[in-house]
């Protein structure tokens, strides 16, 4: 960078009327003009000894080039192009439509229990004792509202190593098949699915996938491919109907069961109260494992 031009003092006249002055009163003279320098307000006029004065010691401003920017104006920094904000993702295990399932695996003497839980608690902690008693570990289709209405009962499902299946969050038929309404939308089943496994995570940090059963058994195609669109790979259908919802006796719910044993069969049963198959429970065991 160019250093600032200052100007130099003027020549300081040494005659006075032409007459020369002497060497002491010349330097009294430029020690006046040099205190005058120095002590002026101005900040603009250049010291005789050549040096700048404070104002003078200020950066200069250079000269500006015809067609350049001033260097002493700051040049804009570029803005950073944005970054595009990430939308999550959550990835869904299982998209495909739902596997339906009447039967388990053949090839052994073994049935599978499953009751469906969507009205009262009913007979749930006799059940629970019976299977406990007995060292048998079933599968509970598990209603949202039900679960909301009975945490305890739920918890105990789960700490007691019971499987659970969605069974929507308040029965209402997929296809309408049972109950004369229209059918719901995807977005209504996805939503009866989606409430229930929050809920039972909430209540218990345990899932209901993979396993859904439609209320009433109602689907088609859609049902299954909307229930596999949420994860739920296997739609549990059933191979024995206790038919204790009809209002059958224990004594006549325990001859159907045993009677109708398959290898592989899958039993559907109800916890509520209008249902006696938690009291024919025990009897439906033994005659199972009697017949081998």
């Amino acid at each position: 960078m160019t250093s600032p031009r200052v100007r130099t003092a003027p020549a300081f006249v040494v005659t006075h009327r032409g007459i020369a002055l002497p060497k002491l009163l010349i330097g009294l003279l430029v020690s006046l003009v040099l205190i005058a320098a120095c002590g002026g307000d101005d900040g603009g006029t250049p010291s005789p000894s050549g040096s700048p004065t404070a104002s003078a010691r200020r950066t200069p401003r250079p000269t500006a080039t015809p067609g350049a920017t001033p260097t002493d104006e700051p040049t804009p920094e570029p803005t950073p192009p944005e970054t595009p904000t990430p939308v999550p993702v959550t990835p869904t295990p299982f998209t495909d439509a739902a596997q339906v399932i009447r039967k388990g695996n053949t090839s052994r003497n073994a049935v599978a229990f499953s009751f469906d839980a969507g009205s009262d608690a009913g007979y749930t902690a006799q059940i629970l004792d019976t299977l406990k008693t007995n060292g048998i570990r079933v599968s509970f289709g598990m209603t949202g509202r039900w679960a909301e209405q009975n945490p305890d009962l739920l918890q105990r499902i789960v700490n007691e190593g019971h499987e659970l299946i969605n069974h929507t969050y308040d029965h209402a038929s997929f296809t309408g098949g049972s109950t004369g309404q229209p059918a719901l939308t995807q977005a209504e089943r996805w939503d009866e699915l989606d409430r229930t496994e929050s809920i039972v995570q909430q209540i218990t940090g345990a899932t209901t996938k993979p396993y859904f059963r439609p209320p009433y058994g109602d689907y088609d195609d859609s049902v299954n491919a909307d229930a596999g669109a949420r994860g739920y790979a296997y739609n549990v259908m059933w191979t024995v109907d206790s038919q204790g919802w009809k209002g059958l006796p224990a004594a006549d719910i325990t001859q159907r069961c045993v009677s109708l044993a398959e290898p592989g069969g899958i039993y559907v049963f109800h916890v509520g109260s209008a249902s006696q198959d938690g009291p024919a429970l025990q009897g439906i065991i033994d005659g199972l494992r009697a017949a081998g």
